[in-house]
């Protein structure tokens, strides 16, 4: 099946929707990008998608990472594939940059493409755009010397190893240790990490690993980790390859998806020959050091990436059961032979997953156009403000678009009945792809953990409130609006719910009711997502209303202003009235499944 993707969309939210000129208009990328050159990048970077990127995808999933003899093989094609993004702009060095290159609200929307053309491609790109902001912001000027050139132009990529066999979700436990030299900024490696995505490989001809580590005389828990730059092969002053640096592979996990890209379990210093160059400060009087602050810069990116990895893998899943609900003639419909879309369900299907994926697309690139004002505009305290909103977002886009995007790829396969359970249809590829995405970069548990106790509450809750004053401000502007009355109604009950949980929730935090602000952290999290959601489709829905009456009734663009209008009445009337239900389920606080036996919930 031939991949596509809804460009449209992308257009409306970049020139329609979000305020991307004045993020054009910044003294950063005022001098290279303006409006007028979105539609050439979005045509071209979907052009790379569907002629260069796609045809790897299948095979990546039918031969996939190979393990011999202590070497890890990438597919065919991937080495490619990867290389020619990274030398035209369509990968790091586009938005590796301190001056200049694209703004991530421009470069995100060809991205998407990238992404869901070739999920596992998307993640080496990913983490090497990663790796390569960590150095550039926290290194010394002979570090990005070194590394960063090569990391940008496809000869080199970057991973981050955090988790560890003893140490995964708390990361504060690992034991990998930096012993120092007599270089104060050199230190021996040594310990052991999994699960390292893009670990090793045959893209690339090396691999610069950012490895948290203890070093000697840290404290224990999170604060005494720190950060190194641990290259698989070392890399001399000059930025030529050495020596091999004593990083092993020995184990490559065997996978539910993402057969195309390489989750190793590394060792560091089996033979006392691996070396990492410190990233910050060494540890202070107390034995605290700032590697996992340093290294959240690049899981922050992350967590957004992952959420839209997941939306964008939903949308190509979308696109895909849409096209075929157009081909597929199956059932009468008053005594005719039909296309599937012509049945009810079918059409029921396909707007969730239109309205579902266009509305969390919204969400994802109000997050970025966030970033982008808050790490480029001069006024700091308007850079403060957009800074909480994306702070705000970003439990949001990772827990709710991973989570939803696997509702969504399992109902593609149901558009295609009995044929999208075959592999003869790329839909059940993402419905395995996609399910790593909400473990990834932290469970949903974390996230939920994170926005109700983290983001709830950080700078006495004044950056919470008004974010939600920014939604109420927004709904009493427009619920007069017609034609969406009923919807503007709908989502003022939602957040009025909204309002109800928040309370809640200060009350519970006020009497340290610690199993509640867990037991209910996801479900709090849906009601934010969902609420934030809404707004940006009825945001969008005005919009559409407004093109609708200045076009003519057969202008090509007519449809898709109505398809935006239904995207938003659908969500608001069908998906939205879930926080009603929700809010009363964490006001209800019932706490059976803690006051259960554990006992009770193991089968013997």
């Amino acid at each position: 099946m031939e991949f596509k993707y809804n460009v449209r969309d992308l257009l409306f939210i970049l020139k329609e929707w979000l305020p991307t000129k004045e993020v054009l208009e910044l003294d950063r990328f005022k001098e290279y990008y303006d409006m007028n050159d979105i539609d050439s990048i979005l045509i071209e970077g979907y052009k790379v998608s569907r002629e260069v990127v796609s045809p790897i995808n299948a095979i990546g999933d039918k031969n996939p990472v190979r393990f011999e003899k202590g070497v890890v093989i990438s597919p065919p094609g991937y080495r490619e594939v990867y290389q020619f993004l990274q030398k035209n702009g369509w990968g790091s060095s586009s938005e590796c940059v301190v001056d200049g290159g694209m703004p991530l609200t421009v470069f995100k929307a060809a991205s998407e493409m990238i992404s869901a053309a070739c999920p596992a491609m998307g993640s080496n790109v990913k983490l090497t755009s990663g790796a390569a902001n960590v150095i550039l912001h926290y290194g010394r000027e002979e570090d990005k010397e070194r590394f960063i050139p090569k990391m940008l132009n496809g000869e080199w990529q970057g991973t981050m190893n955090l988790t560890e066999p003893s140490a995964g979700s708390d990361v504060g436990d690992a034991l990998t240790k930096a012993f120092p030299t007599d270089d104060p900024w050199l230190y021996k490696i040594k310990g052991t990490k999994m699960f390292i995505t893009a670990g090793d490989g045959s893209i690339c001809d090396n691999i610069i690993h950012l490895v948290l580590a203890r070093p000697t005389g840290g404290c224990k828990g999170s604060a005494g980790l720190g950060l190194y730059i641990v290259p698989k092969y070392w890399v001399n002053e000059d930025g030529s390859i050495g020596r091999p640096n004593d990083v092993t592979t020995i184990a490559v996990e065997h996978k539910m998806g993402l057969g195309g890209s390489a989750t190793c379990m590394l060792n560091y210093g089996e033979n006392d020959e691996c070396y990492g160059i410190r990233l910050g400060n060494p540890p202070d009087e107390k034995g605290r050091s700032q590697g996992l602050a340093m290294m959240f810069r690049m899981m922050n990116e992350s967590r957004i990436g992952t959420g839209f990895n997941a939306n964008a893998q939903a949308s190509s899943a979308y696109a895909q059961a849409s096209q075929y609900a157009v081909e597929r003639v199956q059932g009468y419909i008053k005594g005719e032979r039909v296309l599937i879309i012509k049945h009810a369900d079918v059409r029921r299907m396909l707007m969730d997953m239109k309205a579902h994926t266009e509305g969390i697309r919204a969400m994802i690139y109000k997050g970025f156009y966030n970033i982008d004002m808050a790490e480029n505009i001069k006024d700091k305290a308007k850079a403060k403000k957009h800074d909480d909103i994306a702070a705000i977002l970003t439990p949001l886009i990772k827990c709710y678009s991973s989570e939803t995007a696997v509702n969504v790829t399992c109902e593609a396969v149901q558009v295609l009945g009995g044929v999208g359970y075959t592999k003869e249809f790329p839909i059940e590829q993402y419905v395995r792809d996609s399910k790593i995405l909400t473990i990834w970069e932290g469970t949903s548990f974390i996230h939920g953990q994170d926005l109700v106790k983290r983001k709830m509450r950080m700078g006495d809750g004044v950056p919470f409130a008004n974010w939600m004053g920014g939604i109420l401000s927004f709904i009493e502007a427009n619920k007069a609006a017609a034609g969406l009355e009923k919807e503007f109604r709908n989502l003022e009950k939602a957040y009025r719910c909204m309002e109800d949980v928040k309370s809640l929730y200060d009350v519970w935090h006020l009497n340290k009711m610690d199993d509640l602000i867990g037991l209910y952290a996801i479900r709090t999290l849906f009601v934010c997502a969902q609420v934030q959601v809404a707004e940006c489709l009825l945001e969008q829905a005005l919009i559409a209303q407004k093109q609708i009456a200045q076009l003519a009734a057969d202008h090509y663009d007519i449809n898709f202003y109505k398809g935006k209008i239904a995207s938003a009445r659908y969500y608001v009337n069908n998906i939205l009235p879930n926080v009603f239900i929700l809010s009363e389920i964490i006001k209800n606080a019932d706490l059976s499944s803690q006051e259960c036996p554990e006992e009770s919930l193991v089968v013997n």
